[in-house]
């Protein structure tokens, strides 16, 4: 989701896919269990958001739970969300010590209390290798020279539209999946399958921009990734679309 500045819009869509129509599997996970290990640096547990980034730059965003109100985030996130959202969360869930969730969720007022659509996408067989060093810093996007090389597969997906509005966002946001949602029907469906192959950096000793253009201290984990669906890449690219950065609440 690439946002002017130090805001992107385009940080991190994840299209989820499938084969034809909702191949049924038992679950879905978007509950924090476990940790990942392994990292060059640190570990990986508990939930982490993406807008956090901006909380002290923009604001409207709840450190706690991430509902994100504001509208220089609702506008630039806008394609990627249901028509007539007030607000919404994009997070990521570590859910074992292999495996993680991505989790949106839009909603119709500014408290974060009545959904529009939920979306989670599973991704598992994370596997971690090398640590790699000599990487390009950013200032700006907080980005070190090292990072860990991380593999990881898009296994499931979930899905509910409660409203019409969502429904139709689900619909078009997993094009090519020819899953058919229907409001008020929650779906968990097999996903693609499909491997990602990705750079990985975990710090809880990161900064981040502050209304008057310098940089806040922030103590929890920041989770770095810059990913592609071909190889692993090899620097940070903060302007791609495979470049995300989460948050720990």
């Amino acid at each position: 989701m690439t946002f002017i500045g130090s805001c992107k819009k385009s940080e991190d869509k994840t299209t989820a896919t499938s084969s034809t129509g909702c191949q049924a599997v038992s679950a879905c996970s978007s509950t924090a269990s476990g940790t990942i290990t392994g990292l060059d640096n640190a570990s990986l547990s508990g939930t982490l958001n993406l807008t956090t980034k901006w909380t002290n730059s923009l604001g409207g965003v709840d450190n706690s739970t991430g509902c994100t109100t504001n509208s220089t985030l609702l506008s630039s996130f806008g394609s990627n969300l249901p028509s007539g959202t007030a607000a919404f969360t994009l997070q990521r869930v570590i859910t074992s010590s292999s495996s993680f969730a991505q989790v949106t969720k839009s909603y119709s007022d500014t408290a974060c209390s009545s959904e529009l659509a939920s979306l989670v996408i599973g991704f598992s067989d994370v596997s971690l290798s090398d640590n790699v060093t000599g990487l390009t810093a950013s200032t700006s996007n907080d980005l070190g020279t090292n990072a860990t090389k991380a593999s990881f597969k898009e296994s499931c997906l979930k899905g509910k539209g409660t409203t019409d509005a969502g429904t139709t966002w689900l619909t078009s946001y997993t094009t090519g999946s020819s899953i058919t949602w229907t409001t008020g029907e929650e779906q968990i469906c097999s996903s693609s399958q499909a491997v990602k192959y990705a750079l990985w950096h975990v710090d809880n000793s990161s900064k981040i921009q502050n209304s008057s253009g310098g940089y806040d201290n922030y103590t929890k984990n920041v989770w770095d990734e810059m990913s592609s669906s071909s190889s692993y890449p090899t620097d940070w690219n903060a302007d791609g679309s495979g470049f995300s950065s989460f948050f720990e609440l």
